[in-house]
């Protein structure tokens, strides 16, 4: 191969892949699982509306403050459901996630998740909850960027 063509195949495979290091070139972001409460799928399962108010009492701020929180609104369902249900098969499935019945061990989870926008000082977020898991405990867990308050503050 003369030197001439050798330079055009160079050229054109810098052409196509940049003429960039691998070091320099963009990767795609490692992505993480979301964690407790940042996103629908992993809502913080409580009990009612007033298990959601019980559970974010429970949070303070990394400074010792109390956060604020307010009720943003529904934000659908955890999980979307199928698309190939009939009409008839989706209503069974709405009364089921209203019913309060525990979900078998397995089952996909299509409660309507609930968006709390909760304020340390001037950094907000959103906290997601999903307030059908009333036969089980509160968690115990608290979402990343909090801590648990101590008994009778």
């Amino acid at each position: 191969m003369s030197i001439r063509a050798l330079i055009a195949a160079a050229a054109a495979v810098i052409a196509v892949l940049g003429c960039t290091t691998p070091s320099s070139r963009s990767v795609a972001p490692v992505s993480r699982p979301p964690g407790l409460g940042e996103a629908k799928v992993s809502a913080i399962e409580v009990c009612k509306p007033s298990g959601q108010r019980a559970y974010l009492d429970r949070l303070q701020c990394t400074d010792g403050s109390i956060p604020a929180y307010r009720r943003v609104g529904s934000f659908g369902g955890r999980n979307e459901l199928p698309a190939n249900l009939t009409k008839e098969q989706q209503i069974a499935q709405l009364e089921r996630n209203f019913s309060g019945a525990a979900l078998k061990p397995g089952e996909t989870d299509y409660h309507v998740i609930d968006g709390y926008e909760v304020s340390c000082g001037p950094v907000k977020r959103m906290i997601y909850m999903d307030m059908y898991h009333c036969n089980q405990a509160p968690p115990a867990e608290i979402p990343s960027g909090f801590q648990l308050r101590g008994p009778g503050k």
